[in-house]
């Protein structure tokens, strides 16, 4: 049933099986195969012990005493079994994580699974890796053997300041955005109230910030989007952040600026490359002594929120638009953002979930399962300098064309995704100069 690693102990401790490092569950007829299962342990570690087991009817009887578990090829409908095994030893105080390896003919079905999960809030301790062949498993392997340490979504609402919006999926698999969200918790629980967030446009920056309010659980979360906002006039920024009385100017009734409508929550300043001129001077005294004036108001008011700010610009960009004594006001510890195309784990979640989402509104057409191998080597050497709102809408264009031809086709193909790149991530454009990334 089972086929062995290197690492095995010798005569001393023959009379007992020493426990596996990694357990990979396979279809009855892979487990089986000695020869398959011999070339797929050459690319492994030397030292460990591994061992194939052909999928069992339940997995409630099965032990999980291995700290890794591979679902090799599993159909994603049937993994819940697994997953929640593994879920239940992680209640226990078990360190276990779950490496789903997926084809990418896979991947609808795989992001129906992922969406599903996280939405019954049932998807901790899982790694992702996509590959068309057990050798390409095998190749990628040893970089998802590490330990899962944070939840593998942030389920956010679709829009933070209306009631009952639906959620929407922000997706946490590869280890630098685990890394992040362990930092931004930090913030949160240790009194750190005023943060820049750093990246480039569709990276994650709104959700992480709504992440932190989360953990701080006061108050409210309040989006300020400068870039729209910001109409050059200072008494109309000071009336959006900071509120105004009745009677501030003809006709004015009272306003709750933003400051106040977030209680002890989150003021988010999104699009804060704006930070200047007359947003920095309505900013100035809350940032020095944390108390604003509402615009036409005889007393002024304590400010209990947090501030965070977020900015697709380079941190010297934001350097270089204003002067160094306003600059200095921020006084905001940084959270830099990594780039899409440097969290492969999270780049299949985004792309499994986005292409489910396309095929969940197909009525007279036949919805592609997947994408063609090839197809998936296109999207992973891609720079996404847009990120994920980049890449779903590659994804879009690509499900559209390859859907619309009416040509049943099964996968989507390579030609397609790079239509869609070259529609919606160009390799060269002159924004790409602007935006603050880590590549």
């Amino acid at each position: 049933m089972f086929g062995l690693g290197k690492g095995s102990r010798s005569a001393p401790d023959a009379d007992r099986t020493p426990t596996a490092d990694l357990i990979v569950y396979a279809v009855d007829a892979l487990a089986r195969d000695n020869e398959r299962v011999g070339a797929f342990h050459q690319h492994l570690a030397a030292g460990r012990r591994f061992e194939f087991r052909a999928v069992p009817s339940s997995f409630g009887a099965e032990p999980l005493e291995s700290e890794f578990v591979l679902a090799l090829f599993l159909d994603p409908v049937a993994l819940d079994g697994l997953a929640d095994a593994v879920l239940a030893a992680r209640r226990a105080g078990r360190s276990r994580t779950l490496i789903v390896a997926a084809r990418p003919s896979q991947l609808v079905e795989l992001g129906r699974w992922l969406d599903r999960r996280a939405a019954d809030q049932r998807l901790a301790g899982t790694r992702l890796l996509l590959a068309p062949d057990l050798d390409g498993v095998s190749a990628a392997l040893a970089s998802r053997l590490l330990p899962v340490t944070e939840d593998n979504v942030i389920r956010m609402p679709t829009t933070t300041e209306v009631e009952n919006p639906g959620y929407r999926n922000f997706y946490v698999f590869s280890p630098k955005l685990q890394a992040l969200v362990a930092r931004v918790r930090a913030f949160a629980q240790n009194g750190v109230h005023r943060a820049y967030l750093l990246g480039g446009p569709g990276a994650g920056k709104t959700s992480l910030a709504y992440y932190y309010y989360l953990v701080r659980s006061k108050g409210r979360f309040v989006t300020v989007n400068l870039a729209a906002e910001n109409t050059g006039d200072k008494s109309s920024v000071k009336s959006l952040l900071c509120g105004h009385v009745a009677g501030a100017f003809p006709g004015a009734g009272a306003r709750i600026g933003a400051f106040t409508q977030a209680r002890d929550g989150v003021c988010f300043l999104d699009e804060s490359h704006g930070v200047m001129g007359p947003v920095m001077e309505v900013l100035m005294e809350a940032l020095d002594n944390g108390q604003y004036l509402p615009f036409g108001a005889a007393a002024k008011q304590k400010l209990d929120c947090a501030l965070l700010f977020a900015t697709n610009r380079s941190w010297q960009h934001l350097m270089d638009s204003v002067n160094i004594d306003e600059f200095t006001r921020l006084g905001a510890a940084t959270l830099q953002v990594p780039e899409l195309a440097q969290r492969e784990e999270d780049l299949i979640a985004v792309t499994a979930s986005g292409l489910a989402r396309l095929a969940a509104g197909c009525t007279t057409w036949k919805a592609p399962t997947g994408l063609r191998d090839d197809a998936w080597g296109v999207i992973r050497n891609c720079r996404w300098h847009g990120n994920a709102r980049a890449l779903i809408r590659t994804l879009e264009a690509a499900f559209v064309d390859c859907a619309g031809r009416g040509a049943n086709e099964q996968l989507i193909p390579a030609e397609d995704i790079a239509n869609g790149i070259a529609l919606w991530e160009p390799r060269d454009h002159h924004s790409h100069k602007i935006y603050g990334t880590t590549a």
